[in-house]
């Protein structure tokens, strides 16, 4: 007759590879998002952006599309980075683009049109607003409409590069 054989005992060590698998780390909490904050953030983007949009392209006379698209990216970018992972500040930083790119264009516009004036670029925005709204208009191209969807094309590529 045979007599069963006991299982070997465990040494002290335990190899790198089998049981006991070694425990894995759970996966960090993701916190929700901070939509205010990261609206703000774009907005303060926004204004900072199209200021300096408008100055230079008031300086230099040229618009270009560059700008525009770095505009966008710039927006969507800080309301993301600050607020988090969510459609609403793509629908925020999207119209804040458009918003911060129109009003570059207007600033251009009111240097250019004020350049040999005695009248400020402030005083045209803030007494004559329909005379400059009317000035943008009357130099009407595909270009303008162009740079306001670039600032959208902008947007998406920012929002899609901060969530990565």
């Amino acid at each position: 007759m045979s007599q069963p054989v006991p299982p070997p005992q465990p040494s002290g060590e335990q190899p790198d590879f089998g049981y006991p698998a070694a425990p894995i780390a759970p996966a960090p909490v993701r916190k929700p998002g901070n939509l205010v904050g990261g609206a703000l953030a774009g907005f303060a983007t926004a204004v900072v952006t199209g200021l300096a949009y408008g100055l230079i392209t008031g300086s230099i006379e040229r618009q270009f599309g560059y700008a525009a698209f770095g505009i966008g990216f710039a927006v969507a970018l800080a309301a993301f980075k600050v607020g988090g992972r969510s459609f609403w500040l793509f629908v925020i930083s999207a119209p804040l683009a458009v918003a911060a790119t129109f009003f570059g264009q207007l600033l251009a516009v009111a240097m250019i049109e004020t350049k040999g004036t005695s009248e400020s670029v402030t005083d045209l925005f803030l007494s004559h607003f329909g005379l400059l709204t009317d000035a943008w208009g009357y130099d009407q191209s595909i270009l303008r409409y162009g740079f306001l969807a670039l600032a959208i094309v902008g947007a998406w590529a920012g929002a899609s590069r901060a969530t990565e």
